[in-house]
């Protein structure tokens, strides 16, 4: 687990909320507390579609960032910043494998791969997290994972 600290926080948000560049990551939940805390949890609920429209949506598990950003960036958007926010983003499978294989990892060892994106006291943190199924002294899907996501930081600055 790291936590990058995020010292162009603007250039950043702006990824995040305007550009593509998280579009293709899941979201599990979501937090943001302006005048009021709004949640988002990002399973999706099968039981809302018919059976018709739940074949045609493509997002059979959990939301994509590029589905919920347009409701996050109406509540984050506005004179005030928010006093707090937190995304939890689980990573794609095409990224998860590409992780499995530079850790020499079965895929199916693999849970989930975490990236939080946390914002309070006007610092904006991401913090990884690593999900596995079994136990790994190793400690190299989470090394992986972790500079993974210090490059992909590094490409918003």
């Amino acid at each position: 687990m790291i936590a990058e600290q995020i010292t162009n926080i603007k250039t950043f948000m702006s990824h995040l909320l305007i550009k593509d560049s998280f579009d293709g990551f899941d979201v599990t939940d979501v937090s943001i507390t302006t005048y009021n805390t709004f949640t988002i949890d990002g399973h999706v609920h099968k039981s809302f579609y018919s059976p018709d429209e739940y074949e045609t949506i493509t997002e059979k598990e959990i939301s994509s960032w590029e589905t919920l950003k347009p409701f996050c960036y109406q509540i984050i958007k506005g004179h005030n910043t928010p006093l707090k926010f937190k995304i939890v983003f689980k990573m794609p499978e095409d990224i998860t494998e590409s992780i499995a294989e530079a850790s020499q990892m079965p895929l199916s060892d693999i849970e989930g791969l975490y990236l939080n994106v946390v914002y309070e006291n006007g610092n904006l943190t991401c913090i990884t997290g690593t999900f596995l199924n079994i136990f790994d002294m190793s400690k190299d899907t989470e090394k992986a994972f972790d500079r993974y996501v210090s490059s992909f930081v590094s490409t918003l600055a």
